[in-house]
């Protein structure tokens, strides 16, 4: 787990800047039709949530880590 931990260390702010460069270099305007029709497939699938999640987060570590 630590060997993992150390891992993602290391590679984690490398694929966040892989990740904002690739936003960054996206063209929305020509891709306009395939991002409305993901928005549309989750306004279909929404279900009112209690919360943020965090405590079910929480709770899942929680039990990971016990």
């Amino acid at each position: 787990m630590k060997e993992w931990l150390a891992r993602w260390r290391r590679v984690g702010p490398i694929l966040e800047r892989i990740e904002r460069e690739e936003l960054r270099n996206y063209d929305f305007a020509a891709n306009r039709d395939e991002i409305e029709s993901l928005l549309e497939i989750g306004v279909q699938h929404a279900q009112p949530r209690d919360g943020s999640g965090l405590v079910e987060l929480q709770r899942r570590l929680r039990e990971l880590f016990e």
